[in-house]
């Protein structure tokens, strides 16, 4: 067997790595995506108090899940999950809240990866500072 038989599928598995490497995902399709789906309950700007129905999610990244926005009342579920927000825990938890906290009050999941990737890229850039 020569070395090229080796190489060409070895490279060929790198470019498919690298391809499939995990999403930083698009910060500005994730505010578009929170605008059209996710602030008929929440908020991300900092100068509101929060959303009609869920907590503020401003500061969400490194913030222990339960905890945050004083003016909304967590589940227990929630509260006694331990999680701390972070890209892995909000892709999983979006992806089926309630399977991920059973007894969580958050009803909706965002079953596509690229729209959990746009939302988590968007919720990073808000605790970074940007917008």
């Amino acid at each position: 067997m020569s070395v090229r038989m080796f190489t060409v599928p070895c490279v060929l598995l790198a470019i498919v790595a690298a391809a499939t490497a995990a999403d930083p995902g698009d910060a500005a399709a994730g505010k578009a995506f929170f605008s059209q789906t996710c602030m008929q309950c929440h908020t991300a700007d900092p100068n509101e108090g929060g959303g009609e129905i869920g907590p503020s999610l401003v500061g969400l990244i490194g913030r222990t899940a339960g905890v945050g926005d004083s003016r909304f009342v967590y589940s227990p579920a929630l509260k006694d999950s331990k999680l701390i927000w972070n890209p892995q825990s909000l892709d999983h938890f979006l992806a089926d809240p309630a399977a991920a906290v059973p007894g969580t009050t958050m009803p909706i999941p965002v079953p596509a990866k690229q729209d959990r990737d746009n939302l988590i890229a968007y919720f990073q850039s808000l605790s970074s500072g940007a917008k």
